[in-house]
């Protein structure tokens, strides 16, 4: 029981969890790979691969082109989560980010305020949970045994800010349509698709799932990305939607109020003596 509060906690901390029922705003689920009837696959056959390259180089820098850059980022989100057995829809959450260096997460309810703040490492998770009293000190490599996901540090900034994860150069299976470019990526131990938009190669959707399946249902989590701002210069994707695939649909949405880039942050964070530490 103490590792399912655990990682309860962690999904909500993290974002890779849960969903909204009626606020913020929903958004329309899509479908890997684009459903469009004038869809065409690009390298085909042997003949093609020479185009598949020249498509594929093309297409991965623009994707990169979009890459967000930063050195501090601050944003404060609507979010909510649903899963089968409860749900919220009225949580707030604020994140501070020093690249490379340190997340900072509050989250909290209407009424009791903050109930959650976090301070992750590249190397530590630091967590105090005030309803409960509890205080998680972990090192930052248990969060991939917990959520049983390959995670780290990046992932989870590259997560927050809008960029791709789990991209690689290994790419399969491109299918081009007038409006999105779908597209499957190759891992040791898991697939990774991706759509983005044809007109600019801005990130639409990307889902990762298990390679291997073995009798039981294939996991999967997938983040959709939507209502994009020119911020600085930077294209910014506002809302997020997260669906996390097992026995059961773990859904969270993201709908982000404030954001700003490189302004000066601190990361406060004390550890409460008389909390329970688990």
């Amino acid at each position: 029981m103490k590792k399912k509060i655990e990682v309860t906690l962690l999904i909500i901390m993290t974002g890779l969890g849960m969903m909204a029922c009626r606020h913020p705003k929903k958004l329309a689920r899509s479908t890997f790979p684009a459903a469009d009837t004038n869809k065409v696959t690009i390298g085909g056959d042997s003949s093609s691969n020479a185009e598949l390259t020249r498509f594929t180089g093309e297409m991965l820098k623009g994707i990169h082109a979009n890459h967000i850059e930063f050195n501090t980022f601050s944003g404060k989100m609507k979010l909510a989560f649903e899963t089968d057995k409860k749900s919220h829809n009225n949580l707030n959450a604020t994140f501070r980010i020093k690249k490379d260096s340190i997340i900072w997460i509050s989250v909290s309810a209407p009424i009791v305020d903050e109930v959650i703040r976090a301070v992750i490492t590249r190397d530590s998770l630091k967590m105090y949970n005030r309803l409960d009293k509890q205080l998680f000190l972990r090192k930052m490599s248990d969060a991939e045994e917990l959520l049983n996901i390959p995670f780290d540090f990046n992932t989870l900034q590259d997560m927050l800010i809008g960029n791709p994860v789990y991209l690689t150069d290994s790419i399969y299976q491109v299918v081009k349509t007038p409006a999105i470019i779908s597209f499957s990526c190759d891992h040791a131990k898991f697939i990774s698709l991706f759509n983005v938009f044809a007109d600019d190669y801005g990130l639409q959707q990307s889902k990762v799932m298990d390679k291997d399946s073995t009798g039981t249902a294939k996991r999967s989590c997938e983040l959709t990305y939507g209502d994009y701002t020119k911020v600085a210069g930077r294209k910014f994707p506002t809302t997020r939607r997260i669906y996390i695939e097992e026995k059961n649909v773990t859904k969270v949405a993201l709908d982000f109020t404030r954001y700003d880039f490189d302004v000066p942050l601190s990361f406060p964070f004390s550890m409460p003596a008389s909390y329970k530490r688990m």
